[in-house]
């Protein structure tokens, strides 16, 4: 089978040095300890807010899209400085070499790509164990309506697409192959920290997040960056918001 770590990373990973470490071990075990405990924080609030007598307002939704924003680039901020004390940098992960056209047109075949997988997947997913009901989704309980409602989500599916693919895809993903020796492992241990974080969603939609997040962890790996990925993600975010996709 052909190996599908990077160049970048597999460079690292002859030299046998402990600079091939992104971060430090302990920094990786904090990553996936506020992980856990934020699913576990988000399934109690989830499954409050779903006794809920009344929904949320439009003005409760646009301030929480804007606390998530925050959260987001906080997420990227933490592995920023976790790799700063290793003296790496997070522009590793869009790729060493220099951005051209070419180049640019290929992420976006492969995002296009990778998007179609995803979504005949997905649907597959939610036809077996939901009999094609899509599942709820407490982030997005109506669509956004208003300049405000829309600004803030699409700022907040680029932030998404951006984050999250540099937290999980990008430090999470390369920093568990270098430890674990296995990308296959790497690609299969973030796609389930990065689904069960979603757990006030529901196993679902979990499931549904799990499966998104192994199409984006091979692809990271095959291409050897995160650029495509992150066109992919900030497209399903944006398509969602207009209930084009869910």
């Amino acid at each position: 089978m052909k190996n599908l770590a990077s160049p970048d990373l597999a460079a690292s990973n002859q030299a046998g040095a402990p600079r091939a470490l992104l971060a430090s071990p302990r920094h990786t075990l904090h990553f996936m300890a506020v992980c856990l405990v934020l699913t576990v924080v988000s399934a109690i609030n989830g499954m409050h807010n779903s006794t809920a007598d009344s929904p949320a307002t439009p003005k409760q939704l646009n301030l929480f899209y804007a606390f998530v924003i925050g959260m987001e680039w906080m997420w990227v901020r933490f592995v920023y400085k976790g790799m700063r004390e290793y003296q790496r940098s997070i522009v590793e992960f869009f790729g060493r070499h220099r951005l051209t056209l070419k180049e640019f047109g290929k992420d976006i075949v492969y995002a296009t790509l990778a998007f179609g997988v995803d979504y005949f997947c997905n649907a597959g997913l939610v036809g077996l164990l939901q009999h094609g009901a899509q599942p709820a989704n407490p982030v997005l309980p109506a669509l956004p309506v208003g300049l405000l409602a829309v600004t803030l989500w699409v700022c907040l599916s680029l932030s998404a697409g951006v984050c999250e693919e540099i937290v999980f895809r990008g430090y999470l993903q390369r920093q568990l192959t270098v430890i674990t020796g296995r990308v296959g492992i790497a690609i299969l241990a973030q796609a389930i920290l990065f689904g069960i974080g979603h757990g006030y969603e529901g196993i679902v939609s979990v499931l549904s997040i799990v499966l998104n997040g192994l199409v984006l962890g091979a692809l990271a790996a095959w291409r050897g960056n995160i650029r495509a990925g992150i066109l992919m993600h900030v497209a399903w975010d944006v398509l969602a918001g207009f209930g084009i996709v869910s």
